[in-house]
């Protein structure tokens, strides 16, 4: 396998709980959007005002998503891009959601959510320390000596097992 190689590298603001959010934009539209990187999303997905705002039709579908608001049908973007800061990503499904309760609850505007869509085409280094994103071709890796390797089962959600000891033993499967 050849090694990886590094294709781009941008900063992140973190969110309250730690959640990542960057700024990509979306298709043609030259204005920059507000996205949150989700491990637990299965997909990819754009804000319901943010497609109103940029008058995009989207297409209904008999898909469902299930999210904190239940299980629902959701509408598609097809074929679309993502313009992260020095990379272009095509061929990618957005569905639509509503995300207004996310854009109180952190107090800025939440365009779209990044999930498995996004992650399962690249390697993804996210420094905390530094607050940036750095994304590499797949290949091999040579990783830096006092991190974490976490090697996820991949699907349509990354899954980590994890061991958690306490006075009893227990035994999780979790989505990262």
């Amino acid at each position: 396998m050849a090694p990886a190689k590094l294709l781009t590298s941008f900063r992140f603001k973190q969110l309250s709980g730690g959640v990542i959010m960057f700024n990509a934009r979306f298709a043609n539209f030259p204005d920059t959007l507000n996205f949150i990187l989700d491990t637990g999303s299965g997909g990819i997905s754009l804000d319901s005002t943010t497609v109103d705002y940029f008058h995009i039709t989207p297409t209904p579908s008999n898909l469902t998503i299930l999210g904190i608001a239940g299980i629902r049908k959701v509408s598609f973007v097809y074929n679309q891009k993502l313009h992260l800061p020095g990379l272009t990503v095509d061929s990618l499904n957005f569905h639509i959601n509503n995300y207004d309760i996310l854009t109180q609850v952190y107090g800025e505007k939440i365009d779209g959510i990044v999930g498995y869509s996004l992650l399962s085409r690249y390697i993804f280094n996210i420094n905390y320390d530094s607050s940036r994103i750095s994304i590499f071709t797949n290949g091999r890796m040579k990783y830096p000596r006092g991190g974490w390797l976490y090697e996820p089962i991949l699907r349509t959600l990354p899954v980590q097992t994890a061991r958690i000891k306490d006075a009893v033993f227990y035994q999780f499967t979790f989505s990262i």
